[in-house]
């Protein structure tokens, strides 16, 4: 019974899910043939080398460096992967059927309207987190062309843009699109209004674990300031009584400084790249956790809809 629902979902959503199967196969074929040669043909060492380039990078330069632009547009679009496929795998899935009828008929020889939204919605969902899993999984590899010798499991690195996070977002606003389509029932303005609702959330879901994340920043010392660790708030100015200070409390205590050459240290407050896969796991709990709620109000909404 469910391999037939499962297969009807998929001639319903055939055009969307060959779609997003057919960027995320070719997402892959052309990462690894750039990742591949990155690194067989020793360019991955011109991407770091400190001062002037050697002349094995200079012979790979004008390959090199369209390589270089292609990983680098492959990651940035890694981000933008989860509300792609969460808007054309989950806007119609519901709205389509509600729209053109077909989910009235269905209605009227099922037995279960919750049953038919868990046929419908559970091939859709698997569908969009394996094939974000494996954007994320791309742009992880990516990621650690562009950083060698850094354990990405311990750094915040390319944060959001990679990883398991890519697979729990799309859910996310496939989810949102699914729950705006069961409420109103019409294609394009589920799609619009699934694309506000699901951008504003995700970015939500960042702000509110970047508020909670200041509340347990610590202050970053020597090498830990750059790169790997995650820098949360405004940094200060350490005086030498010991106390940290902005630039602007700086200048009322001392109005004169600067027309003087007196430098103090800079100190940073952030999260240490040790805690990377705590925070990657406390967001994709809450893209879960969201999930589940308008999944869950989906259902509530078809169960309570007219059959007219």
């Amino acid at each position: 019974m469910m391999l037939t629902a499962t297969r009807l979902t998929y001639r319903i959503n055939r055009f969307e899910v060959r779609a997003i199967l057919t960027a995320t196969v070719l997402s892959v074929v052309v990462s690894v043939l750039v990742i591949s040669w990155i690194r067989n043909s020793g360019y991955d060492a011109c991407l770091v080398g400190d001062g002037p380039p050697s002349a094995a990078c200079l012979e790979l330069q004008d390959i090199g460096s369209r390589a270089s632009r292609i990983a680098s547009l492959s990651m940035q679009l890694a981000g933008f992967f989860p509300l792609l496929a969460g808007l054309l795998l989950g806007a119609p899935l519901i709205a389509r059927e509600l729209d053109k009828g077909t989910a009235r008929l269905a209605w009227s020889l099922g037995p279960s309207r919750r049953r038919w939204y868990l046929q419908r919605v559970l091939p859709i969902l698997v569908v969009t987190s394996l094939a974000a899993m494996t954007i994320g999984i791309v742009s992880e590899q990516l990621t650690a062309v562009f950083s060698p010798g850094t354990d990405l499991a311990n750094s915040f690195v390319n944060f959001h843009n990679r990883g398991v996070l890519i697979a729990t977002g799309a859910a996310l606003v496939a989810s949102i699109a699914i729950a705006v389509g069961s409420v109103v029932g019409r294609q394009i303005p589920t799609l619009l209004l699934a694309l506000l609702l699901g951008g504003l959330t995700l970015l939500a879901v960042i702000e509110v674990d970047r508020q909670l994340l200041t509340g347990e920043a610590v202050r970053l010392n020597g090498e830990n300031r750059y790169g790997n660790d995650l820098i949360v708030g405004e940094g200060r100015l350490e005086l030498p009584d010991g106390r940290l200070v902005t630039w602007d409390e700086l200048a009322q205590i001392d109005p004169t400084i600067f027309e003087r050459e007196i430098t103090y240290p800079y100190v940073e407050f952030g999260i240490p790249r040790e805690r990377y896969r705590e925070i990657e796991t406390r967001e994709a709990i809450a893209h879960v956790v969201l999930s589940l709620g308008f999944l869950g109000a989906g259902a509530v909404v078809v169960g309570r809809r007219r059959p007219g």
